[in-house]
């Protein structure tokens, strides 16, 4: 009989301190609140949600009144929560407003949800919009690695390990991403990176580890692609994604597979029955 753990994504909620909005305009309290409603009233009805993971940018400034208002939005979720810093984020404030593994140098966080390992890594730089993976954090992944076997590993992080198009956040994404695929490279088991930065659903397909990329509930990066294209953002509807992990009949043989959906944010009409 297959099993299924599901996973939900958010990702870059950006709370700011009550009373002002996110660049003059986004009330991200707004959207994170909608975001929640979603989950409790409309996934959580298609079978029980098992865990929570959120990819980077909990507030705007890192703050620890931002992480108080954070926390006090997201309350009314109540499965397992796995989060990690974003390069809005402060560390040291994280670290005060969630229970962390270690006292000190980067939040990674290993997190058993179902059959799934979920990998929490630590890519923020201090005062830098970019993210990296220091020595630490990379020697904490191959020790975890190896005690995990082959068993279904989700890799999360803020910073995409990828180009996505859009140059000027291309100039932020994680600067030492290859050495992060050598080393997922040898996990055989099922596998895939989920991170945030970009606010908007992009997929990629490196043979040594498959990485996606979750929206924010609130603002997307603009999508330009051309070079030297301006740092905007739009008010498209935002999202979650709902990944799934599931024990299916592969080749005659149980194996773990994973597949990711996006999930609109908002009201629209709808469900109607197609007649059939």
């Amino acid at each position: 009989m297959t099993k299924f753990t599901k996973i939900i994504q958010l990702s870059d909620t950006h709370i700011v301190r009550e009373g002002t909005l996110a660049y003059g305009v986004v009330d991200t309290a707004k959207y994170l609140e909608q975001a929640v409603r979603a989950i409790n009233e409309r996934l959580e009805n298609m079978g029980p949600i098992d865990g929570l993971v959120i990819s980077g940018d909990l507030t705007d400034f890192g703050t620890p009144e931002e992480y108080e208002r954070f926390q006090r939005l997201i309350e009314p979720l109540t499965f397992p929560t796995v989060v990690m810093p974003g390069n809005h984020d402060d560390r040291e404030a994280m670290r005060g407003a969630f229970q962390f593994e270690n006292q000190s140098g980067p939040l990674n966080t290993h997190r058993i949800i179902g059959p799934v390992h979920v990998l929490a890594l630590d890519s923020l730089v201090t005062s830098k919009p970019h993210g990296f993976l220091t020595n630490e954090t990379l020697a904490w992944l191959k020790q975890k690695l190896a005690g995990i076997n082959n068993e279904p590993i989700m890799v999360a992080l803020h910073h995409p390990p990828f180009d996505t198009g859009i140059e000027h956040m291309d100039c932020q994404r994680l600067r030492n991403s290859e050495e992060l695929l050598d080393i997922l490279n040898n996990h055989k088991g099922a596998k895939q990176i989920v991170c945030g930065h970009v606010h908007r659903h992009i997929t990629s397909f490196d043979n040594r580890c498959p990485a996606i990329i979750a929206p924010s509930p609130a603002h997307a990066v603009a999508l330009d692609h051309r070079k030297n294209g301006p740092s905007d953002f739009t008010m498209e509807p935002g999202g979650v994604l709902l990944h799934t992990c599931s024990n299916d009949d592969i080749c005659g043989g149980m194996g773990y597979r994973f597949r990711s959906e996006f999930v609109p944010l908002g009201t629209f009409d709808g469900p109607y029955s197609f007649g059939l």
